[in-house]
């Protein structure tokens, strides 16, 4: 069956931006990480054109946003930590370590965590200044560092945990980070992502050797469960409202969905696409946005209905992807043509009827494709004015 047999049946169309719903654009910028630039690229998604990049002196691998629009930016080879103010300024940049490899914010945006490789440190900072509280040893070097999610509107708050993960030695540990106190596990196999439960009170962890999903109590670290998987655990993704887990990788042109709930349980696996990789979830629809790890395409599916709805042809080898915070938007990233695709979800109309009229249409779900920059590998959303 040929793509274009497949969007045929598969009742959908995706169709362009000139279509029947134009794109109004978001009130607000893409702050995008390249791997080949000294800065950020910035996309002003009211009119998806390149402003003024931010300048930061040395390739940026990661960025991150708190509730008050102010952003972390982090420069791995400096090892340093910059913050950057609403207006798109670097107001204060601090050097933690020789190197860096990933940051995070804890839950309500006070205290930053980033992890040192070299030194094998977990440092803990207040993130309005950069002060560092705290320097942790580690007990390997680390790979992954991650926090619960922020609280939903009407949930209390979250455990101050933050877990570290080992890749090569499989040494997970968490830590409280108000108190310092720590737990620690040695799991067997080379782990990947971790992720908390939405409650803070469950750890997932990716163990890529035995293609599986350990969960495990905090703080304790007791397993509870290992899940097997029929791909190997690259790649971690949770809906919107934090209920089911999506996991792809090598070994299977499919997507997995576990329930982090009781029950605990490998639900469904369904077909994604073509070598499944990167992925990101909108909220209203709730569609999963699937990029291949070695094409162009990127897979959307319907969360509710668990059907492929359509694809969309976004550039060479996507190796990153987030959505809106209105879920109109899709921005993919592609690190070998160094570029942004923007596909506009509205137009991504599940009607069988349109499907026969549009299906000659397979890439006019993108909206726009801009360049941003020499290998784009990550990016955040900052809303104008926040």
């Amino acid at each position: 069956m040929t793509r274009r047999q497949w969007l045929a049946l598969s009742g959908v169309a995706v169709y362009s931006a000139c279509g029947r719903r134009k794109g109004t654009g978001f009130q607000g910028y893409a702050l995008v990480s390249n791997a080949g630039d000294h800065g950020l690229a910035v996309v002003d998604l009211t009119q998806f054109r390149l402003v003024r990049p931010i300048p930061l002196g040395a390739p940026a691998s990661q960025a991150v946003t708190g509730p008050r629009g102010q952003t972390f930016a982090l420069t791995p080879s400096t090892g340093t930590v910059h913050l950057i103010d609403t207006n798109l300024r670097v107001v204060k940049s601090r050097k933690f370590a020789a190197t860096l490899l990933a940051m995070c914010l804890s839950p309500d945006s006070e205290v930053l965590m980033a992890i040192a490789p070299d030194a094998r440190e977990l440092i803990i900072a207040k993130a309005t200044s950069l002060d560092v509280l705290a320097k942790h040893k580690l007990g390997a070097e680390p790979s992954a560092v991650h926090v619960p999610p922020p609280p939903r509107p009407g949930e209390g708050a979250k455990p101050r945990y933050v877990a570290v993960s080992s890749r090569k030695q499989g040494m997970l540990e968490l830590f409280d980070y108000g108190t310092g106190q720590r737990w620690r596990r040695d799991l067997t196999g080379i782990l990947g992502a971790v992720r908390f439960r939405a409650d803070g009170e469950r750890l997932l962890a990716a163990n890529l050797q035995d293609r599986s999903i350990s969960a495990l109590t905090t703080p304790a670290l007791q397993t509870i469960a290992d899940l097997p998987l029929a791909m190997k655990p690259e790649n971690l993704c949770f809906n919107a409202d934090q209920g089911q887990l999506f996991v792809s990788g090598e070994g299977m042109d499919a997507v997995a969905i576990i329930f982090p709930y009781n029950p605990l349980q490998v639900d469904q696996t369904i077909l994604a696409g073509h070598d499944p990789g990167v992925m990101a979830c909108s909220d209203n629809p709730a569609y999963l946005f699937v990029g291949s790890h070695s094409g162009s395409d990127v897979c959307i599916l319907n969360i509710d209905s668990r059907k492929m709805i359509g694809i969309v042809d976004a550039g060479q080898r996507p190796t990153y992807i987030t959505v809106t915070p209105d879920s109109q938007y899709a921005l993919v990233l592609n690190e070998v043509s160094g570029t942004m695709a923007v596909i506009h979800i509205p137009a991504v109309v599940a009607n069988a009827s349109d499907a026969a009229k549009w299906r000659n249409k397979v890439t006019a779900g993108l909206f726009t494709l801009l360049p941003v920059g020499d290998r784009p590998v990550q990016a955040v959303v900052v809303p104008r004015g926040a």
